[in-house]
């Protein structure tokens, strides 16, 4: 999400300023802090909700079915 969109020199990338104030947002928050916080309102919720944290590695490229992961996936 945060990867550089000013291009080469043949070809320049769009939107430069624009990606760089958004990479430059995502990358301020502590994401840790979030994390917490989005615990701490499961804990208190009124109906049972649960936050599960999971390894992103790859979860572009596995079934949400079968589990099984493949480049082919995507």
């Amino acid at each position: 999400m945060t990867k550089s969109a000013k291009g080469t020199k043949d070809k320049p990338g769009k939107n430069v300023k624009a990606k760089s104030g958004l990479n430059r947002s995502i990358l301020e928050h502590g994401w840790g802090m979030f994390r917490q916080r989005l615990t701490d309102k499961a804990t208190s919720a009124t109906t049972a909700v649960e936050a599960v944290a999971i390894n992103p590695a790859y979860t572009s490229l596995r079934c949400h079915r079968c589990g099984y992961t493949n480049k082919k996936n995507r």
